[in-house]
């Protein structure tokens, strides 16, 4: 009975569809009692007081360099570590060598750095394949607070069982002070039934790296940027059987990969940029992403899937554009097709709102704040 109800918690549907049935939670008071045992009173008014100095981990594939690492350097003094290459989770010895060997250099890079200057904060993109609870331990023992961010635990909270750990992020969420879930809030019951302590914030933008697009010509009605998997080559494939042309870029589409600047010339040149708002290959769950909020900071009309969470974030038919199937897709492209300046007011209005409040800054402030108020004594 046991192993199935584990099984069963395994699903994420399953999980989400606890939440009813646990107590209220106040994260803030929560975070007050956790750090009354974590810390004492004068670590704690030095972390609530001091301007923070943040340690990020962060390896850099394509969005994460704007969005995970040069956003924190708005907020805070930051000690990035990208790792690049020197390390494969993928690799055949990653269990044997691999893991443990980036573990330890990631403690004592921690440790070197606070030795320097003291560190108030660890900012960590990662999952239990790279990390051992012990080591967020560690770095949380020299008075440092611990955060992680995850975008993938909307469908891989707990992963695969690898060495005594889940490979998502069940197996460490505990160990840190706070965990960052940015897809859809319903996620923060699995961390619940994990025992960690979980802060839901949508994804951002950076507008360093999004607001200022180049001045091109308009060349395309509709264009889409991203990975050609799940149900977005049916769907162009279904625009296009319908006479509408949709310009594609990325791994997988025959007109192939596509550099930041690349994409945004794209952005810049397209009446509307097309979005697939579903998580993972599911062709019903919605989760929010962070082109949802870097598409409305370039100023071009973002046309999307319609899903109950970003909905609440921009105002439908003013500042973003949503469909719900293929047909109803078609039927609003064909629509917009003599209406580029209504497009163009669309994608001016998103911008607005985005650049108001929809910045991976002011998702870090308000954990730093939310944070400040849990120290407080």
């Amino acid at each position: 009975m046991l192993r199935m109800l584990v099984q069963l918690l395994r699903l994420e549907t399953t999980a989400q569809s606890l939440d009813p049935l646990l107590p209220a939670q106040n994260l803030e008071q929560v975070l007050r009692k956790h750090f009354a045992q974590r810390f004492d009173a004068q670590q704690r008014q030095f972390l609530a007081s001091a301007e923070p100095r943040v340690f990020i981990a962060v390896k850099h594939h394509n969005w994460e360099q704007a969005g995970l690492i040069d956003s924190w350097a708005d907020v805070a003094e930051t000690v990035p570590w990208d790792w690049g290459n020197r390390y494969d989770q993928h690799a055949s010895d990653w269990y044997q060598r691999q893991k443990a060997a980036f573990n330890d250099e990631l403690f004592e890079r921690v440790q070197a750095a606070h030795k320097e200057k003291p560190l108030t904060h660890f900012f960590s993109y990662l999952s239990g394949r790279w990390l051992y609870p012990e080591t967020i331990w560690r770095i949380g023992a020299l008075g440092i607070i611990t955060l992680n961010f995850s975008f993938d635990d909307s469908h891989r909270f707990w992963g695969k069982r690898r060495e005594g750990l889940w490979t998502g992020i069940a197996s460490i969420a505990p160990a840190y002070d706070l965990n960052i879930t940015a897809q859809h809030p319903a996620d923060l019951v699995k961390y619940r039934l994990a025992g960690a302590r979980a802060l839901y914030l949508p994804p951002g933008g950076n507008p360093k790296a999004f607001a200022n697009l180049p001045k091109v010509e308009k060349r395309y009605f509709v264009s889409f940027v991203g990975q050609c998997y799940g149900v977005r080559k049916e769907y162009i494939d279904h625009l296009r059987a319908h006479g509408i042309a949709v310009y594609t870029r990325g791994g997988g589409w025959p007109e192939g990969p596509v550099s930041h600047e690349e994409m945004l010339t794209i952005y810049a040149a397209s009446h509307i940029i097309l979005g697939f708002g579903y998580t993972g290959h599911s062709r019903r769950k919605t989760a929010v992403k962070g082109r949802d909020f870097e598409i409305p900071l370039t100023g071009t009309a973002y046309l999307t899937t319609r899903g109950p969470v970003l909905s609440q974030y921009f105002r439908e038919g003013e500042e973003i554009l949503f469909y719900r199937n293929p047909d109803e897709l078609v039927n609003m492209l064909r629509q917009y097709a003599e209406r580029t300046d209504e497009l163009a007011r669309i994608g001016q209005a998103g911008q607005r709102r985005a650049l108001a409040g929809h910045g991976w800054s002011h998702r870090w402030s308000q954990a730093l704040g939310l944070l400040r108020q849990g120290l407080s004594l």
